[in-house]
């Protein structure tokens, strides 16, 4: 049996990631980061442990949001890809190529959202990051 394989890229698309095995789960982060590096309401991620994940083509650049999280993103057109810590690889839900294959499970650091944002879905809500 083949374990599935997840791809994702940029706008760009010279960074590619592959993604290997089921994702832990995927989240909508509200919190003010992640609004701001994507430039919108809150960011959609996919969550795999790190040693599923690696880079296939291209060389992310890096920023460091806060200590031991880095944010990956194209040195070339700007795309957002990830968000690393050593618990976890999260990739954008909008740059992986089949977005549709992972609904979303949870929200977080809605204590952060943008007030007239109003969440319509039962999906379980953390005032910050889920345990």
């Amino acid at each position: 049996m083949t374990a599935d394989i997840h791809t994702a890229r940029c706008l760009c698309g010279k960074i590619t990631l592959e993604a290997t095995g089921p994702a832990k789960y995927t989240e909508y982060c509200h919190c003010k980061w992640c609004q701001q590096v994507s430039g919108s309401a809150f960011l959609p991620l996919v969550i795999f442990a790190p040693e599923q994940v690696r880079v296939t083509s291209g060389t992310l650049s890096h920023y460091d949001s806060s200590p031991g999280c880095h944010r990956g993103f194209c040195p070339d057109c700007g795309s957002t890809m990830s968000f690393q810590s050593e618990r976890s690889f999260d990739i954008a839900l909008g740059v992986m190529d089949k977005p549709e294959d992972f609904p979303a499970h949870q929200h977080i650091w809605v204590k952060s959202k943008i007030s007239h944002v109003t969440i319509v879905d039962d999906l379980p809500k953390y005032d910050e990051g889920a345990s």
